[in-house]
């Protein structure tokens, strides 16, 4: 178990502070978002990871269906959560969104670390294909959880949905080989490429909602407030 806190939240938690570091006191005088609003966020995405990696493991995950079925469900979830009321139109629900994301993935990669290692001993192999599986969960909802809080924040939720759920699919899709791994032992070499591929999308997702995307949506939240300080 703590072998899996290191792959789920250790990642996770540097994560958080090496985006939000620039949006948050001291590096600015005023945060872009609320902390405990972010944290509390951030543990709903734990819970919530929790409760579906635990139905997620009762299903074949080497099956196509399986795969399609949990985007459509993962993003739903973070759709649901950060479409509420409290949330629509506010500047820092995309923040929030990277919290939710954020919880959500450090609770798959535990989930995936604790469950396969208590299947059977563990090879240097397999343990660098559980850090690369767990890193992958990590950024990919992160960023579709970020996505997805811009939609809100810009009031167009859906279109953003399926921008985040067109992601997750790609990943979840292209991962069916890994997970089939010990049922076709020739299949190696393609699910060590699934793996690279699944993990180099996530982290250039990732890059591109944080640190291309994100820096976008703060300048038009500043605009939109500088407008609407104007006409009051």
């Amino acid at each position: 178990m703590a072998i899996a806190a290191v792959f789920g939240l250790a990642p996770a938690v540097a994560l958080m502070y090496l985006v939000l570091k620039r949006y948050t006191y001291p590096a600015v005088e005023r945060p872009f978002f609320s902390d405990p609003t972010l944290f509390g966020m951030f543990a709903v995405g734990l819970v919530a990871g929790t409760i579906l990696f635990v139905v997620y493991s009762y299903f074949d995950r080497a099956s196509i269906i399986t795969a399609v079925a949990f985007a459509m469900i993962f993003e739903l979830i973070k759709m649901v959560i950060l479409n509420m009321k409290r949330f629509q139109g506010k500047s820092d629900t995309v923040f929030y969104g990277y919290g939710l994301g954020l919880g959500m993935g450090a609770t798959l990669a535990f989930g995936m670390v604790f469950y396969i290692t208590r299947a059977g001993d563990m090879d240097a192999a397999s343990w660098m294909i559980l850090a690369v599986i767990s890193l992958t969960f990590v950024f990919l909802h992160s960023a579709t959880g970020t996505t997805i809080g811009e939609g809100v924040t810009r009031n167009r939720p859906w279109e953003f949905f399926f921008q985040a759920l067109l992601v997750d699919l790609m990943v979840q899709l292209i991962m069916v080989p890994v997970f089939a791994l010990n049922v076709d032992s020739s299949s190696y070499w393609l699910a060590y490429v699934a793996l690279g591929g699944a993990l180099l999308i996530s982290i250039v997702y990732f890059y591109r909602m944080h640190y291309i995307k994100l820096p976008e949506i703060v300048r038009y939240v500043l605009r939109s407030e500088k407008k609407k300080k104007a006409v009051e």
